[in-house]
């Protein structure tokens, strides 16, 4: 029995591959279809790749796949290249073999040589994944509880405001530069291109009696699209004078929209946005942490290189601008050393003599990144907290993968 680690080399393995995907999810009886979803995600994607699908081939066939969807992932004002993990299946032939296991361990050493600096993945099965070398991130969600709320009258707060389903084709250009500006220095967002904007509606599905803009003067100034029991993003303008408070309209038109559907309960991403929007409007919520994250460092040396110009600025403009030294950063996987003198920041591997030496965890190197860290360590030594401000990871569900 020959068996073999590899990307598939023609559109046959390919498909074949997909349909190991289809497989997890017991659609199987038809076959392989190239109008499924697993299909369309692969095929439709702007940054599509035969390499980025990993699979095992046992005997010259497919038994078990993985795939890696490319994605510039934005940490603050830096963008690192993240390979999402997605389409994870085995043939039922093939089950509990390993087959997955070492998929996973050579998707790893793949995302290392093909120059990803992180992997993301959504799962709630952790301990597979862990083995490979993925670590669970906690996300913090909120729900509002709609059964008790005193819905507001804001009718009168912009009388210039219309709300109207969108127009995916015709709203799309403005749709684009609000989400940009939005997002232009969230941690975790996705910076979506033309083609991935055009397609992504052929794969990610989305009501479009639940998407709605908000036009001032016919001019859009804020989106929110919305899902049965779920807010699954918002966007608006910076610029307007009364930008909140159109995003409040468009937040109690949704959930009016809701409530007349008898739901009680709706599910939205935990960020500074959102709770002050809840305040405003009085809505009672609650938080839970979810752990469908995982993340990977794939490149430790690469994602601090990526990021090195947002820290310069970050100490350029702080009352430490004139600090020199060495910071290593170790975690199970890797050890780097940011030198900094003359407010320039280079990355190196290690360091006999750091002026500061953090021995963190994977997961706790992800939180420093991305602003997350709750430790005294920060508190301790006042240039990481310059470094490495409190932030927050925030990630959009229509980017799932």
């Amino acid at each position: 029995m020959q068996i073999e680690y590899r990307a598939p080399r023609n559109i046959t393995e390919l498909n074949d591959s997909i349909f190991c995907s289809m497989c997890a999810f017991d659609w199987n009886k038809g076959g392989f279809s190239d109008d499924h979803f697993f299909s369309r995600i692969l095929k439709l994607d702007p940054w599509y790749d035969l390499n980025n699908t990993r699979a095992c081939f046992v005997d010259g066939q497919v038994a078990s796949v993985v795939v890696i969807f490319e994605r510039p992932m934005r940490i603050g004002s830096s963008v690192v290249r993240m390979g999402g993990l997605g389409s994870v299946g085995t043939h039922p032939d093939h089950r509990k073999k390993g087959y997955s296991s070492q998929v996973l361990l050579d998707t790893a050493d793949y995302l290392e040589s093909a120059g990803f600096d992180l992997s993301l993945l959504f799962t709630g099965l952790n301990r597979h994944y862990a083995k490979a070398g993925w670590v669970t991130y906690p996300v913090t969600l909120r729900s509002i509880d709609l059964s008790n709320w005193a819905q507001p009258d804001l009718a009168a707060e912009t009388t210039d405001l219309s709300i109207e389903t969108c127009d995916y084709g015709t709203d799309l250009p403005i749709l684009v530069e609000i989400y940009n500006q939005f997002n232009k220095s969230r941690t975790g967002t996705t910076v979506r291109n033309q083609v991935y904007w055009k397609n992504q509606p052929e794969w990610r599905g989305q009501d479009p009696t639940l998407f709605w803009v908000a036009k001032q003067n016919g001019q859009i100034v804020a989106y929110l699209k919305g899902g049965e029991k779920e807010i699954l993003e918002i966007g608006r303008r910076l610029n307007p004078p009364n930008g909140v408070q159109v995003l409040d309209q468009l937040m109690v038109h949704f959930l009016q929209n809701r409530i007349a559907a008898n739901q009680e309960q709706i599910q939205v991403n935990d960020c500074a946005e959102i709770r002050q929007l809840f305040d405003r409007l009085g809505l009672e919520s609650s938080i839970r942490e979810t752990t469908h994250f995982m993340f990977r460092i794939t490149n430790f040396r690469s994602l601090l290189e990526k990021i090195c110009p947002m820290l310069e600025y970050r100490l350029h403009v702080s009352e430490l601008a004139d600090w020199k030294g060495k910071i290593r950063l170790r975690y199970e996987l890797d050890t780097q050393t940011l030198t900094i003198s003359d407010g320039r920041i280079k990355v190196g591997s290690g360091t006999d003599s750091p002026t500061i030496d953090l021995s963190l965890s994977q997961l706790q190197v992800l939180q420093l990144i991305f602003g997350e860290l709750d430790d005294s360590t920060l508190v301790d030594n006042p240039v990481l907290s310059i470094l490495f401000p409190p932030d927050q990871l925030l990630h959009w569900s229509p980017d799932n993968f």
